[in-house]
């Protein structure tokens, strides 16, 4: 587990929470917790700055909540992945299939080459056979 200091657009914070080591950082957010000296942290420029008490309005989680992915768009990014996996293997397969073809044509072309060599020497044998005969 491990603690993520949440802040709003503004830079003003909000809350901390624990979450998984596996969950990647959300957006707001930051490992780096504000000094406990401070009155009115506020996260600028990757570090704690304590503003002037300023009046403001009661924090909106919305705002904070509103960077991470719904359920849907989770899914949605993992189709995509998954059709692109898919699209690399088929061109990968389609790959392979176009080599083997090539080699296929190859053999068949040796294999035909291989029968005129036999079909001259069938000839030549029964030529000399002949001319032993007589």
């Amino acid at each position: 587990m491990k603690r993520v200091y949440l802040y709003l657009k503004n830079g003003k914070y909000s809350c901390y929470a624990d979450i998984s080591d596996e969950v990647e950082l959300p957006p707001y957010s930051t490992l780096i917790g504000p000094p406990e000296a401070m009155i009115n942290p506020y996260w600028i420029n990757g570090q704690w700055v304590d503003k002037k008490l300023i009046p403001d309005k009661v924090p909106n989680y919305r705002e904070v909540l509103s960077a991470l992915p719904t359920t849907e768009q989770q899914l949605a990014m993992q189709q995509s992945q998954q059709i692109t996996l898919l699209q690399t293997t088929v061109m990968q397969q389609n790959q392979t299939n176009v080599k083997l073809q090539s080699t296929n044509q190859q053999q068949e072309n040796q294999i035909g080459q291989l029968q005129q060599l036999f079909m001259l020497d069938n000839q030549q044998q029964a030529v000399a056979d002949k001319k032993g005969e007589n």
